[in-house]
């Protein structure tokens, strides 16, 4: 009969239904099994400690494990059926304005598979650091999307605290340098500079050679000097950071020939001074790499807030690079992802071939980070 059904579907017959249950067709033992192995499959998901999201394309989820939902504030059921849009604080949802350069068509959220950093948004709408691994698969002939979750909160406290660390010793180191051997320095200077009168006085050949060894004490004494300044980091607090940023624009257009402004948009709350310098030093690089290799003939700096984001975006109409190159390796490049990580953010760079490029840092406000400590004082 097997053999006869097989023949007909090959003909191009339909299967006629036999009516039999699956039971009758695959067996209680395998039913069972079957259900043992969904069961187990959900309990691992429950148990794990990372937070998993099941999407459909349309970026609507599907699946939601209880970690997921514990880091964003949920219960594992409110989550199934939102966009994962809901959950994410992105450039996308906010308007930035521009000055100069006309509003490029607003991008979809889109991730390719791999890691991505990104800041979640939780129920009580607080801002947060947030990794996110993704993968695609096709199960019944369906693409999904897979995402792990990561909170990065504690990790970036834990990289502020080394970072901090870090920096008080290359403070002390610098003030060391300048209170010490930079006077030390200074002292065998005068000395050299009067071995060489008192010898001059005697018409002694040995005073050119002790003017020499002032002339190279004093170079050591200036690059010791260069050296703890280099040490010694800027001190830039939150309210000094628009006039910080207004100043490296006028620097800029003393110092090349590219017209280079500074808007504030709004009353931006800047959370610390750490925050401010960070920020200051990523525009900064962002010049530096701008006219370096695009050669603009306009760069724009805005400062703003919007959806409880604060955001530093720099833009340039110059050279600009292809995709690879923005998304690589480069030192420049590098230094302004660890930056924006320091401060709890992340930092994005969209760019073509001669159509210049821009550069956008979002990081949780200050007006939500005080809203985040007067919940903790009262719990």
């Amino acid at each position: 009969m097997k053999r006869q059904a097989a023949k007909q579907e090959e003909n191009g017959f339909s299967r006629v239904p036999c009516g039999l249950s699956v039971a009758n067709c695959l067996g209680s033992e395998r039913i069972q099994s079957f259900c043992s192995i969904a069961g187990w499959m959900h309990e691992m998901l429950d148990r794990m400690l990372e937070g998993m999201l099941v999407l459909n394309l349309d970026l609507s989820i599907e699946i939601a494990n209880r970690a997921a939902a514990q880091i964003f504030g949920y219960r594992p059921d409110e989550l199934v059926g939102q966009s994962l849009t809901s959950l994410l604080q992105t450039p996308e949802q906010f308007a930035i304005p521009s000055l100069h350069f006309p509003p490029r068509p607003a991008k979809s959220l889109i991730f390719g598979t791999g890691r991505h950093e990104s800041l979640g948004r939780r129920k009580n709408g607080e801002v947060f650091p947030i990794e996110l691994s993704v993968s695609q698969s096709i199960v019944e002939k369906q693409s999904t999307l897979t995402i792990l979750i990561r909170d990065l909160t504690e990790k970036r406290v834990l990289e502020q605290s080394l970072f901090d660390a870090e920096t008080r010793e290359r403070l002390r180191i610098g003030q060391d340098i300048h209170d010490s051997l930079c006077q030390m320095l200074i002292g065998i200077h005068y000395q050299a500079e009067l071995l060489q009168t008192k010898l001059s006085a005697r018409s002694l050949p040995e005073s050119a050679l002790a003017s020499r060894i002032g002339e190279l004490v004093r170079e050591a004494s200036d690059c010791a000097r260069a050296l703890a300044q280099g040490l010694m980091p800027l001190a830039i607090s939150p309210a000094q950071l628009p006039q910080a940023l207004g100043e490296l624009a006028r620097k800029t257009r003393e110092h090349s020939q590219t017209a280079c402004r500074f808007a504030l948009v709004g009353q931006p709350s800047i959370p610390d001074s750490a925050t401010a310098l960070q920020l200051y030093l990523i525009a900064q690089e962002s010049i530096h790499n701008a006219i370096r290799h695009g050669k603009p003939d306009q760069i724009e700096i805005l400062l703003g807030e919007g959806a409880g984001s604060l955001y530093l975006r720099i833009a340039d109409d110059g050279g600009g690079m292809d995709a690879k190159a923005a998304s690589g390796s480069g030192l420049g490049l590098r230094s302004m992802r660890y930056r924006a990580r320091m401060i709890g953010g992340v930092i994005g760079f969209e760019s073509k071939p001669k159509e210049g490029m821009i550069v956008l840092c979002t990081v949780p406000s200050g007006a939500r980070a005080k809203e985040k400590k007067k919940r903790d004082r009262r719990k």
